[in-house]
């Protein structure tokens, strides 16, 4: 306050010292962008990457979004945010990234010390950041009103239910990536039971990556997106989910995972075994709208699975062992609001089959959009490989790249009447020896037809890294 009426009493230094926005003074010397919204209602101190070793002075009391991500602030306290009352979000990630996945001109070996109330009298926060930090647990004394929580890629591996028993307004909690290759912890990851149990108002649950072997247990009711993926989890039972009645979107992928040319250290559960899902393990899922059960090694996918989900719109089945299975399936009968499917990279080893087979029960799903049938490897798309979807009336994108394809007719690709775009890149299509007509393609660039296919090069047929380890994974910029 002092210095905000010094530069209003001395205009010169005001010139000197002193910059501002439309109501927000600062000095010149701040190492950070300060930006404010037009009404003034948001003030936004980004202090990114800028070497700091601890919170800069001079940061208007009028702030409410304070970035500090990557930088190398070791400590903060009680008084590190002194003032600083309207702050609605902190950003602090990123200022001692674990050995394996920070910069190796920059590496930190010592964590970020949070002392306890650090937080506890700032009362506007709503949103705190504190991921890659190598903190060792959660801070203690977070203010009540917090809504979002992030501590992702740090080394907090017991979590218990006194961590959020001041929390009952969180609804976003992030607390992946605490526990796995590139951050290895070499411990099981622990949480007590009941943990979540109380905070009624989640919707937003992340604990992908943390060497997890069970669901926790007694997850609140109001959850609407769960992330369970790259864990240890070998069983999913009729009872994780039976609570989840809200529940719109469940990624349980990469428990179990199908190891086969992973680009990463992967171990498959023992015996190779599949995952094992209940047969009702998603029955009272009724408002489900995304499942991802990507690479957890399936080769069965039972329809008993879907009976209740009638709001799903898309299913994640890449990275399986379901070449065999699509054949002679019954599971899409269930599936008649599904809107994309993913069935790619289900290829079985060292098999090189004449042409793809799809179970007639493809032909249920109605409302699909986009079916992606990359790398299942097989000699020639025929008439008999996609009959099944040639009466799916909103089915718009269709991909068969990196299959391997050596011969298809052109005629019969223009049987699926809603087509916008077929994509075949990476396959090694020639004309097939009786003349027909047919599409000559040989490797490299991908082959569209129809008008529309510039529309949706940048959208539905996408590439999608199938082997990242953690596609999801957020960076610190």
């Amino acid at each position: 306050m002092l210095f905000h009426l010094m530069c209003l009493a001395l205009p010169a230094l005001w010139r000197c010292l002193c910059a501002s926005t439309a109501t927000v003074s600062y000095p010149k010397t701040l190492p950070c962008d300060v930006s404010e919204a037009s009404n003034g209602s948001v003030v936004t101190v980004d202090c990114t990457e800028r070497g700091l070793k601890e919170i800069p002075r001079g940061i208007p009391r009028e702030t409410t979004n304070l970035t500090l991500t990557i930088n190398h602030i070791p400590k903060l306290n009680s008084s590190s945010f002194h003032g600083l009352v309207n702050l609605t979000e902190i950003d602090m990630r990123c200022n001692c990234v674990p050995i394996k996945i920070g910069p190796k001109d920059r590496v930190c070996t010592k964590s970020v010390t949070i002392e306890e109330n650090t937080f506890t009298s700032m009362r506007s926060l709503r949103a705190l950041y504190l991921d890659g930090n190598q903190l060792f647990s959660i801070p203690k004394g977070l203010p009540p009103n917090l809504i979002l929580l992030s501590l992702e890629v740090n080394h907090i591996y017991y979590i218990s239910k006194a961590n959020f028993s001041d929390l009952g307004n969180v609804q976003m909690l992030y607390l992946g990536q605490n526990c796995y290759y590139r951050n290895p912890c070499n411990v099981s990851y622990d949480i007590e039971n009941g943990t979540f149990s109380q905070l009624h108002n989640l919707t937003l649950l992340s604990l992908k990556s943390n060497n997890l072997s069970d669901i926790p247990r007694d997850l609140p009711t109001s959850l609407k997106e769960l992330y369970l993926y790259n864990n240890n989890i070998q069983k999913v039972t009729s009872e994780d989910f039976k609570n989840l009645t809200n529940l719109e979107i469940l990624d349980i992928s990469g428990n179990c995972p199908r190891c086969y040319n992973a680009p990463f250290p992967c171990q498959p559960c023992p015996n190779n075994s599949p995952l094992q899902i209940s047969r009702t393990a998603f029955k009272m899922l009724t408002k489900l709208k995304t499942l991802r059960l990507h690479s957890n090694s399936l080769y069965h996918v039972p329809p008993e699975w879907f009976v209740t989900t009638t709001e799903l719109r898309v299913l994640d089945l890449s990275s399986n062992f379901l070449a065999r299975e699509i054949g002679v399936s019954y599971f899409p009968k269930f599936l008649g609001s599904l809107e994309e499917l993913d069935l790619s990279f289900n290829y079985e080893f060292q098999r090189y089959p004449e042409t793809l087979r799809l179970s007639g029960s493809f032909s249920s799903l109605k409302s699909l959009k986009i079916l992606r049938l990359k790398a299942f490897v097989f000699h020639q798309l025929k008439a008999e490989s996609i009959a099944p979807l040639k009466d799916l009336a909103n089915l718009e994108v269709v991909d068969f790249g990196e299959n391997f394809i050596k011969m298809t007719n052109f005629s019969i690709l223009m049987e699926l009447k809603s087509f916008k775009v077929i994509n075949l890149s990476d396959n090694k299509i020639s004309l097939p020896s009786d003349g027909q007509d047919a599409v000559g393609f040989a490797g490299g660039e991908p082959l569209h037809w129809s008008p529309m296919s510039a529309r949706y090069q940048s959208n539905e047929v996408r590439e999608i890294h199938y082997f990242r380890y953690d596609e999801y994974a957020r960076s610190c910029k």
